[in-house]
């Protein structure tokens, strides 16, 4: 066997790539896109996403949805959130099959009779 003679100074011959000089790896390719199946399953279905706001209970109720929780909001919380003095709040929320709404209301307003009339729920499909 023939050893290639050592260079004295220690020094890397040229045709030796040295760690400094070289290029970086390319570890990973941040521009190329995930396959088409994983595309697929992160996406949203079609119409999802879509937020209506200032929607009436008595529209939402027609639609279908059905009232899971009625949350009742002391006034010092709600006092606290908006930063003024408040009456007690009612947060209604409401479902149908995977969409959902939220509805805010006063206490006054939910004691009242007229709920369904006032504009003040979202929804989110």
């Amino acid at each position: 066997m023939l050893a290639a003679p050592a260079d004295k100074s220690g020094a890397p011959e040229a045709s030796e790539p040295n760690d400094a000089d070289a290029a970086p790896k390319d570890e990973g390719k941040p521009d190329e896109a995930p396959p088409t199946d994983a595309r697929a399953e992160d996406a949203p279905p079609e119409g999802a996403g879509e937020i209506q706001s200032g929607a009436k209970m008595r529209d939402i109720l027609a639609e279908g949805f059905l009232i899971r929780t009625t949350v009742l909001v002391p006034a010092d919380a709600v006092t606290r959130q908006l930063g003024k003095v408040s009456p007690d709040a009612i947060i209604l929320t409401l479902q149908k099959e995977t969409a959902i709404a939220v509805c805010y209301y006063t206490l006054k307003a939910y004691v009242k009779g007229s709920l369904t009339d006032i504009a003040s729920c979202t929804v989110f499909r």
